[in-house]
């Protein structure tokens, strides 16, 4: 019994916070589809009622939708970082990048038309520069790529911010998720845009 009792301060127990974890997790994806199917506007009852959770448990995890939309991006944030971080460490310079790429894609293809609805009108840079915690996790797993590609060869020196807002904005949601509606395979699209991110940062590649 001792493993479920109230932790200190009679706060919470493991169950509990489990159970915390599991109604969070429906709430956001119930955002995503809200988000992907009708775009930012819904309310939490709404909310509440694609995720077949109660209203009043919403607000107690949820203030408001903006709260919700910020949780989505952290979420979507997470994720890419966990995935990125995940390559292999025998996998470096341009066979990290397009696993990187590859990674990317998959998971866009999941989310990219529910995060299109509130991407923030700041600069990618400028959000860095500012210390916005989504983008610059985002930046800080993308960067040591690149200095691995300058390092093996396979692109020439150039600033370090230019060369991930290149990557960045190649590979924006808007731009994967039109080409998934062309048809393309999420294989052929990270394969055609690592490429030409890789083009862009003045790599010579075999045509």
């Amino acid at each position: 019994m001792a493993a479920i009792m109230t932790t200190q301060g009679g706060l919470a127990t493991p169950r509990l916070r489990r159970d915390t974890a599991r109604t969070r997790d429906k709430l956001i994806a119930a955002a995503a589809t809200l988000l992907a199917e009708q775009g930012p506007a819904f309310s939490l009852p709404d909310l509440a009622r694609v995720a077949g959770i109660s209203t009043a448990t919403v607000y107690r995890h949820f203030n408001d939708v903006h709260e919700v939309f910020r949780a989505f991006q952290q979420r979507l944030a997470d994720e890419l970082v966990v995935e990125f971080s995940a390559v292999p460490a025998t996998v470096r310079g341009r066979g990290r990048f397009e696993e990187v790429c590859r990674r990317w894609t998959k998971l866009a293809a999941g989310w990219g038309r529910a995060v299109i609805h509130i991407r923030n009108p700041i600069g990618f840079l400028t959000q860095v520069h500012l210390g916005e915690p989504v983008t610059s996790a985002l930046y800080d797993v993308l960067a040591p790529v690149v200095s691995e590609l300058v390092e093996d060869g396979v692109c020439p020196g150039t600033d370090l911010d230019y060369a991930v807002l290149v990557w960045v904005t190649l590979f924006d949601e808007r731009a994967i998720t039109d080409l998934l509606d062309l048809g393309w395979s999420v294989d052929q699209v990270s394969a055609r845009l690592s490429d030409s991110a890789l083009r862009a940062l003045g790599a010579h590649l075999d045509d």
